[in-house]
């Protein structure tokens, strides 16, 4: 297993390799400087040349490549050039909490609803279940997070009032109900369908029947044979849209007013501030390795031949 883990982590760092270059050009990419926006007057040439010498923007893109990259390495990933009073640290600290927070609640209540109820619509077989579950799962897939937020807003905050129209106040709070809503709606309905799938799939093996016939108790058929080999595919599903969430919560940040690490990425991309639309990427793709290394790693607990091929 440590084996393993090694092969796994040497393996992320060509795709964060990749992810940094492909960003880093990219953000150099595009048309205009960090100094074009934010001020109602076009900025001074001379000023602009001091801030880019400050910088090091006048300096070829080859020497800003890897110089960014060897600060990145020593955990530097440089100041802000929209708030210049903070560097990109100071920001990751101050809104990838709440990020965190708000994609780890939405994913626990898509798996905790969700492997229950795609259970359900695979072991009662009754039509009105069933139809129920599946009518809630395609609702899920097909609506967008920013159309399932914004309709939670105007039905329940501005027609009921039962919840805040905009803002931040803690996720055990009302405001924080919208937000966590929309993010597991997708993943709940993914859940849903895939571990109603696999149960129906492994309902009727061998070794299911076998359980059956040395008079196990149907609860435990469920929860200890049936369950835990339906578990893996629901798993890997659940591991993606984990990165899903985490990666993509910038449109529901930003509807919702909550200041999180996405909706700081939207105005990053806005005001063409480098360091900061560079280092979040390197640490949303860090995280997304992290999490696909946590899923193979379940694995090892869930599934024997996992374990019995990397011992070969």
């Amino acid at each position: 297993m440590l084996f393993f883990l090694f092969k796994r982590i040497l393996s992320a760092i060509p795709t964060l390799l990749i992810a940094y270059t492909l960003v880093f050009f990219i953000a150099h990419a595009t048309p205009g400087s960090p100094w074009d926006s934010g001020g109602n007057r076009p900025m001074e040439p001379s000023v602009k040349a001091v801030l880019d010498a400050k910088y090091n923007l006048d300096k070829p893109l080859y020497v800003q490549y890897t110089s960014y990259l060897w600060n990145a390495l020593k955990g530097d990933f440089g100041p802000s050039y929209r708030d210049r009073t903070q560097s990109v640290t100071d920001i990751v600290a101050r809104f990838l909490p709440v990020s965190l927070k708000l994609g780890a609640a939405a994913m626990l209540l898509a798996i905790l609803l969700g492997l229950p109820l795609g259970a359900l619509a695979a072991l009662t077989r009754h039509p009105i279940v069933d139809g129920i579950i599946r009518m809630i799962s395609t609702l899920g897939i097909s609506m967008p997070t920013y159309v399932v937020t914004s309709i939670l807003i105007v039905s329940l905050g501005v027609g009921l009032g039962l919840v805040p129209t905009f803002g931040w106040k803690g996720l055990f709070t009302t405001s924080s109900l919208v937000p966590v809503f929309s993010l597991a709606l997708a993943p709940l309905a993914a859940v849903i369908r895939c571990f109603r799938t696999s149960m129906l799939e492994v309902m009727n093996l061998d070794f299911v029947r076998t359980a059956r016939a040395k008079g196990l108790k149907p609860m435990a058929i469920i929860i200890h044979h049936m369950g835990r080999n339906a578990l893996i595919p629901a798993i890997t599903v659940a591991g993606s849209y984990t990165a899903y969430v985490l990666v993509g919560s910038f449109f529901v940040e930003s509807i919702a007013g909550i200041p999180g690490f996405g909706r700081y990425f939207v105005l990053a991309i806005a005001a063409r501030d480098y360091p900061v639309i560079i280092g979040t990427t390197l640490i949303y793709a860090a995280l997304v390795v992290l999490i696909n290394l946590l899923v193979d790693l379940s694995y090892f607990l869930l599934d024997p031949r996992a374990r019995l091929d990397q011992g070969r």
